[in-house]
């Protein structure tokens, strides 16, 4: 195997699945649904919160936890998750797969001022936006999966 330095640009893989949990953030606006989106950091692309799970924290923690960093939105965090969807993470030389568990939080309230403002930009759009403005379709079809059990949940 050659060294790294010998062809620069190259990727290199890293063997297995890095685990990772997101929020669905979402709320109730007029009557319609909307979900909290923001932009990463790195590429500005639209995507949900999500970060690495911490030692002693659960993946719904966590979920709660980066939505206030990410997107100033406090809530509560469903226990389990609306899905998976895996997504490659690349820092050069190094690519590795990413899975993240999107677990549903119910925003209860929208901060003016949040830790990560000045990084990323938020927005609160419906399912069709977040269809047009989601970096990934699988992100997109979970929004629809939540949206539809909104639906037929009986209260």
């Amino acid at each position: 195997m050659s060294e790294q330095g010998e062809h620069p640009g190259h990727l290199y893989y890293v063997a297995g699945v890095t685990q990772q949990a997101g929020a669905l953030g979402w709320m109730q606006d007029e009557g319609a649904l909307k979900f909290a989106i923001v932009t990463s950091r790195r590429t500005g692309r639209w995507v949900f919160p999500k970060g690495g799970i911490d030692a002693g924290k659960t993946p719904a923690e966590t979920a709660k936890n980066e939505i206030f960093e990410e997107a100033g939105v406090i809530g509560e965090a469903g226990t389990e998750p609306v899905g998976s969807y895996r997504t490659a993470k690349i820092r050069p030389p190094l690519i590795w797969t990413v899975e993240v568990a999107l677990y549903p939080v119910e925003i209860a309230q929208v901060l003016p001022e949040w830790q990560e403002m000045n990084q990323r930009e938020r927005r609160f759009v419906g399912l069709e936006k977040a269809r047009e403005l989601l970096s990934q379709p699988e992100m997109a079809d979970l929004a629809e999966r939540f949206a539809a059990s909104r639906l037929t949940d009986v209260d």
